[in-house]
């Protein structure tokens, strides 16, 4: 007994009462009212998706729902309308989306429309698809986002992807998404996960996948692992505990590892949460966007406190909200959203669903009961457009007499469409050899392109197959509607050295720079991908060349976190000099020093050694 009252003062966590649902829900009652106002402040002067200010907002409302937490549902309408109404526009949009910029986002706007309690419909049916036909063969789902901690871990992305696949793929797609599923296990069960975000994703999913508890135990035993002494959990081993980690990781615990509230882990990684909330109801976590590289869209004021540490402080509260929110009991009577008319589909008509879901036999009898295999929407899209990337359904269109020039009212044609679609190589030489054109021309919506999309898809089959056929390999679209990005930029944030190879022999740009005087080199340093780094040196790129805040690549690479030294190993062994100075004189060691960043700190210092 003495010995256990001596500890009570260094660990007041673990002896402090457990505390009472009144406490809880007086917690979460003022988090998800900030997180609400927060949301609406955001969708005041934006008007698309955003993870920090839809999706994580609207998986915390849902929670609250189910917990009797009060929820201001004409709020959550409004946002859900200005947040979702771009992704969810027309059937046009979905099929063809020549603004979409990376498809490891689909899975993201499909979870925040299942948070809204948006029905199945072919909407989100043909997003379904396209987000089953972007996964990689090893299993994984990727992105080009590297904004970290909640846009860049491949497990995050792949668990999203299950979720999105699992609530919305339609039932013709049934043995796809279980053999995709079956993939996505074996990759997660085997990959090596390096910090608490990748851990957290990996046991959500495996239980997206279906994985038994048996199979979770050791994910479980993982994450667990990682909680200090104070209760919380840690973005990085380096950095201290914070909401977002210890958040993600109690809830990751609880609904996928079916670890009770009452356990004494979980319960102290709670009280960590509670002591550290602020008084308007956020907690508040430091931003890890440190560089001056523009990856990321300046902030902007939303109503949340903390200036520029506001996006990754919303995310957090989402997380730790949802973590006090999954210590309440769940209410008798969930409340449920106001139901989403403005997002369901317009002009629907069956002739969509054959050619978009239909057998070939199916496609065939509604050809011969007069189908017209030019049918196409107000918009323009085409019957041929929608079978594709499905080669025998467009083999049986063009020899009815569909057209493989056709264009939509944004230019989109089938040869992009199907290019949109990884291992779609015998439908791209197929429209090709009709006539298909590679290069679209001007006039085109955003200045999409077949070998964009092919590029976005990471399918370097295609990339080559159109650039014999005479695409412009250097064609630029303006991502989201919003930034101009060249194939080669985007193949580098993939670190898809296939398709990065593919570009390369294509005729790619090397010498091309961004708006900071950025190359390609830069892009790879930022993103982590050292082997994308070492094909664009041996390629000749110089790893010394500045941007115009004086930054070369390995400067970059000293503040990349979530990176490993093989960055800067890459870099040194193909000739980047530590010695070089920024324009206020600081070196990549000293950056990283600054940064705090521990095992890039070690890298440069034995590099500067050896030098």
């Amino acid at each position: 007994m003495l010995r256990w009252l001596a500890i009570c003062p260094i660990l007041p966590l673990l002896c402090a009462a457990s505390p009472s649902e009144d406490r809880l829900r007086s917690a979460a009652a003022q988090s998800v009212a900030l997180i609400q106002r927060t949301s609406t402040g955001f969708h005041k002067s934006q008007d698309c998706f955003s993870c920090h200010g839809y999706e994580l907002p609207a998986i915390a409302l849902r929670m609250a729902r189910e917990r009797g937490v009060p929820v201001d549902e004409a709020a959550a309408h409004a946002v859900a309308v200005k947040g979702m109404t771009r992704f969810m526009s027309s059937i046009d949009r979905a099929v063809l989306n020549p603004e979409i910029g990376d498809f490891g986002t689909v899975g993201d706007q499909l979870v925040g429309l299942k948070a809204a309690g948006v029905q199945p419909n072919l909407l989100t049916a043909i997003y379904a698809r396209q987000a089953a036909r972007s996964q990689d063969p090893a299993g994984y789902w990727a992105t080009l986002d590297t904004r970290p901690p909640s846009s860049y871990s491949y497990f995050r992305v792949t668990a999203v992807e299950l979720d999105a696949l699992h609530e919305y793929a339609p039932s013709e797609m049934r043995e796809d998404v279980a053999e995709r599923t079956a993939r996505a296990k074996r990759w997660l069960l085997t990959a090596m996960a390096r910090n608490t975000e990748d851990l957290t994703f990996r046991l959500i999913g495996l239980a997206r996948a279906g994985a038994t508890t048996a199979e979770r135990s050791s994910a479980v035993r993982e994450l667990m692992a990682g909680q200090r002494a104070d209760g919380g959990w840690s973005q990085m081993p380096y950095l201290q505990s914070d909401a977002y980690s210890t958040g993600e990781a109690l809830v990751a615990l609880h609904e996928a590892g079916e670890i009770p509230a009452s356990d004494a882990r979980w319960a102290k990684g709670l009280a960590f949460l509670l002591s550290n909330q602020k008084d308007d109801g956020s907690w508040h976590v430091a931003t890890r966007m440190v560089s001056p590289a523009s990856v990321s869209p300046p902030y902007f004021e939303t109503g949340f406190p903390y200036g520029k540490d506001q996006v990754i402080s919303t995310e957090a509260t989402c997380w730790a909200s949802m973590a006090v929110m999954a210590a309440l009991p769940k209410a008798a009577r969930p409340a449920s959203p106001n139901p989403l008319p403005e997002l369901m589909p317009k002009d629907e008509a069956p002739w969509m669903r054959t050619a978009l879901f239909g057998t070939e036999e199916q496609l065939k009898a509604a050809l011969d009961a007069s189908l017209d295999p030019n049918v196409r929407t107000a918009a323009g899209t085409t019957l041929l457009m929608m079978a594709a990337p499905d080669t025998a359904k467009m083999r049986m269109l063009i020899a009815r007499g569909a057209d493989v020039k056709a264009k939509s009212k944004a230019g989109v044609t089938a040869l992009m469409a199907a290019a949109a679609f990884r291992g779609s190589a015998d439908g791209v030489r197929l429209l090709l050899s009709k006539g298909a054109e590679a290069s679209p021309g001007p006039g085109v919506q955003y200045n999409a392109s077949p070998l964009f999309m092919a590029v976005l898809a990471r399918d370097p089959d295609n990339v080559a197959i159109l650039r014999r056929a005479g695409a412009d390999s250097n064609r630029k679209i303006v991502m989201f509607g919003l930034i101009p990005q060249s194939p080669l930029f985007a193949a580098v944030g993939f670190g898809d050295t296939t398709v990065l190879q593919a570009l390369i022999d294509a005729g790619a740009n090397l010498e091309e720079t961004d708006s900071d005087g950025m190359n390609a080199l830069h892009g790879a340093a930022l993103s982590g991908h050292p082997e994308a780094a070492r094909l664009l040196m041996k390629a000749g790129i110089s790893p010394n060349r500045p941007d115009k805040f004086g930054y070369t690549p390995l400067m970059y690479a000293a503040s990349v976190d979530f990176g490993t030294p093989d960055m800067v190993l890459a870099l040194i062994q193909g000739g980047a000099d530590p010695s070089v100075t920024t324009k206020d004189g600081s070196t990549a060691l000293a950056d990283a020093t600054r940064y705090g960043i521990p095992h890039l700190q070690a890298a440069l210092s034995a590099a500067r050694k050896a030098k």
